[in-house]
């Protein structure tokens, strides 16, 4: 499966939120601020334009309390460091009586003073008009209410007081000697009626060094805050976020490899940890199913193998049974039927102790019943190795004279071939331990095999000789047609011939070698075979001297 290509990193993700989410905190902190900066700006004329109405007033009273310093309110106005904003000096508008304006009154007046008579506890209004092209003002003013001290200086305003002060106050304001006392700044009350008005038009301008230096400072303040803030984010989320997820992804990729062996390494004391270790146990996990798989596969394999082995061996030991059944029955049939066809002739015939014929059919008879019993004898044998119901008799026996008697039995069997038979000792030759039957009777295979197929006038040797101080060799070489060197292991299989069809020249049941080498097994010897095409054969049993413990 391709691996998917990635639109977007996480990490990169990361930092996008995070520089996105910093820059929306480090914004929403500094508008604040900005906002309030900016109310304060504009805020400015408001606070100047009372501060101006203020003077005003008292410079107004001052003057007229004070004959011998006329310039005082001038003074006093330059004190208050006002005269810099280049607007005009504030006017106090007299109102005919209280709540009533003059006929002259402006629109600014007109909303003033029906402001202040619908709020009798506000004493300011204020708001802002275009009356200079280009340039906003605001327009101020101050609500001057009548109070029992202005009586000295207004005495007509008398009628429009009592209604609104004590008896006890009016007693003592027209009792009271008006020389005694300095005049008084008239209270502002709330209480007291509207009798006059004090504007200030005050044209806007803005400092506006000072508030670009305000923004700037914001602005800056707000850069090296967020640096400062998206800095600490990467080093929070590279270190405590993107290495353990990096760490687990490279560990994932080398899995996905085959690495089944590693292991991620998390020591975070958080979820990552923890994450890190569900995934190593999840790794031990499959390992260990891994393992126990190929364990699996690998005994199904060599079941499998095995299954296979048994079913060659079966098939081959059909083919064997097949091939053993065909053999034998021809083998069996050959000697029944010359026994068979011999007697009938016999029982026909008159006897004559001078009729050849009659000596001939006998040798006939008596030679097929041999092959018979040789044909059950090695099937008896066979059966009784496998079952391992041979019992060896060890004895002490001269290697040469059951040699020579061998060659003397089988010597009628090679004369009728014309097949030279001899024996050859390499003196001397120590006497071995061992089971003269089965020695005997694998020498016999040897020499009957090689008579057999040694064709006429050729030669069997027998040939002793002692191989080592432990062991003694017999050798049988024949000059017959040899055996090719991928036939020697096959030769040794039960019921195997080289030649296996019915119509081959030679008989026999192929048991001969197996035999021989399952008594040498038993004997703890060991056979040899030394053949080829055209180079006849040698096959040499290799004996202990001394007898194995059984």
């Amino acid at each position: 499966m391709a691996k998917k290509e990635l639109t977007i990193s996480l990490a990169a993700k990361c930092q996008l939120l995070f520089g996105f989410a910093v820059l929306v905190i480090i914004a929403g902190a500094l508008a604040v601020p900005w906002q309030r900066m900016e109310q304060l700006t504009s805020r400015e004329p408001v606070y100047e334009a009372r501060i101006a109405a203020d003077m005003t007033l008292r410079a107004v009273h001052v003057e007229q309390g004070s004959a011998e310093s006329p310039g005082k309110s001038a003074l006093l106005w330059q004190a208050a460091h006002l005269r810099k904003l280049h607007y005009p000096q504030p006017t106090i508008a007299l109102l005919p009586k209280p709540g009533t304006a003059s006929t002259h009154a402006t629109a600014f007046e007109l909303a003033a003073i029906k402001y202040f008579l619908k709020h009798s506890h506000q004493n300011q209004y204020g708001h802002l008009s275009q009356s200079i092209p280009h340039q906003p003002v605001y327009q101020y003013a101050a609500a001057v209410r009548a109070s029992v001290s202005c009586l000295r200086c207004h005495a007509q305003w008398r009628k429009w007081l009592y209604p609104h002060s004590s008896q006890h106050s009016g007693t003592a304001a027209s009792t009271q000697p008006q020389a005694a006392t300095a005049p008084s700044i008239p209270h502002i009350s709330t209480a007291a009626p509207l009798v006059a008005i004090v504007q200030v038009a005050m044209p806007i301008t803005p400092d506006l060094d000072q508030l670009l230096l305000n923004r700037v400072v914001i602005v800056v303040s707000g850069l090296i805050g967020g640096s400062l803030a998206i800095i600490v984010f990467y080093l929070i989320t590279t270190r405590l976020i993107l290495q353990p997820v990096r760490v687990l992804r490279n560990t994932a990729e080398k899995v996905a490899k085959g690495d089944m062996d590693i292991r991620s390494a998390i020591s975070t004391g958080d979820e990552f940890e923890q994450l890190s270790d569900t995934f190593n146990t999840m790794l031990a996990t499959l390992k260990a199913s891994q393992d126990q798989l190929e364990a699996t596969n690998r005994s199904l394999d060599t079941r499998v193998g095995e299954l296979a082995q048994s079913n060659t061996d079966l098939f081959q030991a059909s083919k064997m049974k097949s091939e053993f059944l065909t053999n034998v029955s021809h083998e069996l049939r050959t000697p029944l039927n010359a026994i068979i066809g011999f007697a009938e002739l016999l029982s026909t015939a008159k006897p004559s102790a001078d009729d050849p014929r009659w000596n001939r059919y006998i040798d006939n008879i008596l030679t097929s019943a041999r092959q018979l019993l040789d044909l059950i004898n090695d099937l008896l044998d066979l059966a009784k190795i496998e079952a391992g119901k041979i019992v060896l008799r060890t004895e002490r026996i001269n290697v040469p004279d059951v040699c020579e008697s061998l060659v003397n039995f089988m010597r009628p069997l090679a004369q009728k071939k014309n097949i030279e038979l001899s024996l050859a000792v390499q003196a001397p030759v120590p006497l071995v331990s061992t089971d003269p039957a089965r020695f005997q009777q694998i020498l016999y295979n040897f020499l009957s095999n090689a008579i057999k197929f040694t064709p006429a006038d050729g030669r069997v040797t027998i040939t002793v000789t002692t191989l080592d101080a432990d062991h003694v060799k017999v050798a049988v070489t024949d000059t017959g047609p040899g055996i090719a060197p991928e036939h020697h292991a096959s030769i040794f299989e039960k019921f195997n011939q080289l030649d296996a069809s019915v119509t081959r020249r030679h008989g026999g049941t192929g048991l001969g070698l197996t035999i021989s080498r399952e008594l040498a097994n038993m004997l703890h010897a060991d056979i040899e075979l030394v053949s080829d095409v055209g180079k006849g054969a040698t096959f040499s049993l290799i004996i202990p001297i001394a007898a194995h413990a059984q």
